[in-house]
């Protein structure tokens, strides 16, 4: 894919942005761009997710480093209300807007609600389609490299068997990460010729309960599984809990998360968690903001660190997180 950085590129450029820019689970470096004088408004799609919570709080904070002014808002989930907020954005002042999609359906009716305004998309990748040069972009890290990172460690930390029954929970059904992480699990076991039988694939929404509450309806079917790969740490989490209190052993049946949260790195450490795959939110937020206020200024987002070619998307590394490197970002 042309605009996804190598793979084995990506992992040489990991070790070497996270050595300039990272520390305790994600920490950038001050861009050279300067935000003064620019008004930006990112519209959230809600206040409850505490990813999201993590990633904004470092885009307010790289916006105040740059002396640009971020104002917040959220849609709690209501597309129209996002449409409203960021068709009013050009009246009140506003340059750029920094948007995590309440749906990526919606995709082109905010395009057309902002206006002349150009926006920089977080946290839900719109297809690309709806992505023009320096004027629509996303900034994230490439969804398909969690799910491949966590396969392969798990499928090693396993011994490689020939066959494996695997429990996957996925994220929430109109989040564009959750089928590519997903289906990306499932290419690398097909790529490396691994009999899998899935056992149970279901949604947890990104929440610990929900999970918890999937996997108490899977216990039902009487089937045995070898491991659980989740797409996010939360959803871990819940998976953790319900193994203990079922009677299982996190140490022989591996569990695997994503984003490296605060809670996911602790259980790393423990050992409850096998592994899991850093999202780095300073990084993202940097990005972000840089993004958001070169565009603002009528620049072209080349000028920002992993910009893809056609200047659509800019990628932020995802790094596999085990005990042995988490004391590195934790």
């Amino acid at each position: 894919m042309k605009n996804r950085i190598k793979r084995s590129m990506a992992y040489l450029l990991c070790v070497i942005l996270l050595s300039l820019s990272i520390t305790a689970c994600g920490k950038a470096g001050s861009g050279s761009v300067s935000g003064n004088g620019i008004k930006i408004l990112m519209t959230l799609h809600a206040d409850d997710d505490s990813f999201l919570n993590t990633l904004a709080d470092s885009i307010v904070a790289k916006g105040q480093e740059l002396g640009a002014t971020i104002d917040v808002v959220y849609s709690q989930k209501d597309t129209e209300t996002q449409m409203q907020q960021i068709a009013n954005a050009a009246s009140e002042g506003y340059d750029a807007i920094i948007c995590r999609l309440c749906d990526t359906s919606t995709t082109l009716q905010m395009e057309n609600a902002a206006g002349n305004l150009p926006i920089v998309f977080i946290n839900n990748e719109p297809e690309i389609d709806y992505l023009k040069s320096d004027k629509y972009v996303y900034v994230g890290s490439y969804e398909q490299d969690a799910g491949e990172f966590q396969a392969d460690y798990i499928w090693s930390g396993l011994g490689k068997p020939p066959a494996l029954n695997v429990i996957i929970m996925v994220g929430e059904k109109m989040h564009a990460a959750a089928p590519k992480r997903t289906n990306a699990v499932k290419y690398f076991f097909l790529d490396n010729k691994v009999d899998v039988n899935y056992v149970w694939v279901d949604n947890g929404d990104w929440v610990e309960d929900v999970t918890y509450a999937k996997l108490n309806i899977f216990k039902k079917t009487g089937q045995s599984f070898d491991c659980i790969i989740c797409n996010n740490d939360t959803m871990a989490m819940g998976a953790i809990k319900w193994m203990k209190e079922n009677g299982y052993d996190t140490h022989k049946i591996l569990v695997a998360g994503i984003d490296a949260t605060d809670e996911g790195c602790e259980a790393v450490r423990s050992g409850d968690l096998y592994m899991t795959v850093l999202q780095d939110t300073a990084g993202q937020g940097a990005a972000a903001v840089q993004s958001a206020v070169t565009l603002a200024k009528g620049g072209s987002v080349s000028s920002v660190s992993g910009a893809s070619d056609d200047h659509k998307y800019i990628w932020v590394p995802f790094v596999p997180i085990t005990p042995q490197n988490v004391d590195q970002y934790k």
